[in-house]
């Protein structure tokens, strides 16, 4: 790949940039296995813990931007007072494959938080992370996971001027079907983003076809808001023999690329997670999944810190 192929990789062809960095850092903030296991508990990404070298470890990778969490059992203002410190952007999630009891007072501590931490700055959210999978993995109906994604948006814009709403779930091929929840969030609000979420192994078609599919629908910006490479998973490395993160983060800009050439309006690329995770089933494990840039100790994936770090240098910018 040369370097004219990369020319916008920084900016990804956009107008004015809607985010500090197209490249984005994603914080696995779930509560998943039935709410048992929270994880930036067990990636220790707290301000108590690790959050601050985490924050600055992405920063280095020119990611100043991240999606992270505003989730049940951690402390709204300490998050946001944490992400301010470090100079980045939050786009933070309310819920992540967990049912909110009060969505309202959720969303209403949430706006109230930003506004004394960053004033009327933007304050980007995204209310319900992959509501289609809600039946699955929260034990809620989808239609149910909908409506509180809309009631936190709107409860969030009553008490905040400057709110940006992200939606994300699975679109993974280019068939009606999946758009269902995205359609359902963006007929009742307005969205300002979507948010796509595309890995190898549930990819159906490239991503290309799915971005300008998805720009044909919508006519919104959007941010592919999900993607990684994970070095232990089979169906990956059968699907593309050779590749490593580094591999598969060049693989996506490419696909960004073609699609931006059919017109589709790309904001932003989150590799996520940005952390070595713990099994959802087995939150005590040392074991770690193999599927972010800092690992356990803080050490770093070396094929993706190299790929991150040659986009920074100014001919790929």
């Amino acid at each position: 790949m040369n370097v004219h192929q990369h020319q916008h990789q920084l900016s990804l062809g956009v107008r004015k940039p809607v985010f500090q960095s197209e490249m984005i850092a994603g914080f696995e903030c779930g509560l998943v296995h039935g709410g048992r296991h929270d994880l930036l508990a067990t990636t220790r990404h707290t301000p108590a813990e690790q959050m601050h070298p985490h924050l600055r470890i992405v920063v280095e990778h020119g990611m100043t931007t991240v999606r992270d969490g505003l989730v049940p059992g951690h402390h709204v203002t300490d998050r946001l007072r944490a992400a301010r410190a470090a100079g980045v952007q939050g786009v933070w999630d309310l819920s992540h494959y967990h049912r909110n009891l009060d969505p309202v007072r959720c969303a209403k501590i949430v706006a109230q938080a930003a506004l004394t931490v960053s004033g009327d700055e933007r304050l980007w959210l995204c209310p319900v992370n992959e509501p289609s999978l809600y039946p699955l993995l929260a034990g809620m109906p989808r239609h149910e996971a909908i409506d509180m994604a809309v009631t936190m948006a709107r409860t969030a814009r009553d008490h905040h001027p400057n709110v940006g709403i992200l939606t994300n779930d699975p679109i993974a091929g280019v068939g009606d079907r999946q758009f269902e929840a995205t359609d359902a969030i963006v007929s009742a609000i307005d969205v300002d983003v979507i948010g796509v979420n595309y890995y190898p192994h549930t990819a159906r078609t490239a991503l290309s076809k799915v971005l300008i599919k998805t720009w044909r629908r919508y006519r919104k910006p959007i941010m592919v808001s999900e993607t990684s490479w994970h070095d232990g998973h089979p169906v990956h490395h059968r699907r593309h023999p050779g590749f490593h993160k580094g591999a598969w983060l060049r693989h996506i800009l490419d696909q960004i690329d073609v699609a931006r050439m059919h017109g589709a309006e790309i904001v932003g690329v989150c590799w996520y997670p940005i952390i070595d995770c713990p099994p959802w089933h087995s939150p005590r494990s040392r074991h770690r999944w193999s599927h972010g840039l800092i690992r356990s100790d803080l050490s770093l994936d070396p094929a993706l810190s190299a790929e991150l770090r040659r986009l920074q240098l100014p001919e790929a910018a």
